[in-house]
């Protein structure tokens, strides 16, 4: 009886509001979500919220020269005349046209993996060994810029000269620059 009761009652309230006016609806100027692009390193929330407020410090303007220096840091990977080689380097760009960068002589520290002669076996046998590598040129094509670190990448085609088999060879890899 007490639960008919209770219905009754709940049916004769929903028949009351039926009968007014529908209330008028409004969207809530409120997101759900706020997500900051790299400004996770202040915690103080009116410094984030007139920091959001800035407009964007990356925009990709031509200049009127092309010479601009650039330094790149990358790695590349190569294999010429049987020695497989790849370095961590840091390259020197001079000169910027378009999406290209065009580099000079820089230094790299890599590794290659070499033709040894083991006196016990009397073979020849692969040993990968450390190396220092020249990049005597090189070429960076702008593939884009990463915003999570603030980095250009570019990938990266280049000469070397290999200072532990005194050869010459090419290698290509990624490298990432400042924009």
């Amino acid at each position: 009886m007490g639960l008919f009761f209770a219905a009754l009652v709940c049916a004769a309230g929903l028949q009351a509001s039926s009968s007014a006016e529908p209330l008028p609806s409004h969207a809530l100027p409120i997101s759900l979500f706020v997500i900051a692009d790299s400004h996770a390193e202040n915690f103080d929330l009116f410094d984030v919220r007139a920091e959001l407020k800035e407009p964007a410090t990356y925009n990709e303007v031509q200049s009127n020269s092309i010479f601009a220096i650039k330094r790149h840091v990358g790695v590349a990977a190569g294999y010429d005349q049987g020695v497989a080689h790849g370095s961590l380097g840091l390259y020197i760009t001079v000169a910027e046209w378009g999406r290209w960068n065009l580099g000079i002589t820089s230094p790299e520290i890599g590794f290659g993996r070499y033709p040894v002669y083991d006196r016990f076996t009397k073979k020849t046998v692969m040993k990968t060994q450390s190396t220092i590598l020249i990049s005597l040129a090189s070429v960076h094509y702008r593939g884009g810029h990463l915003r999570s670190i603030g980095k250009d990448w570019y990938f990266t085609l280049e000469q070397i000269f290999d200072s532990r088999a005194n050869l010459t060879g090419s290698q290509f890899g990624f490298s990432f620059s400042n924009p």
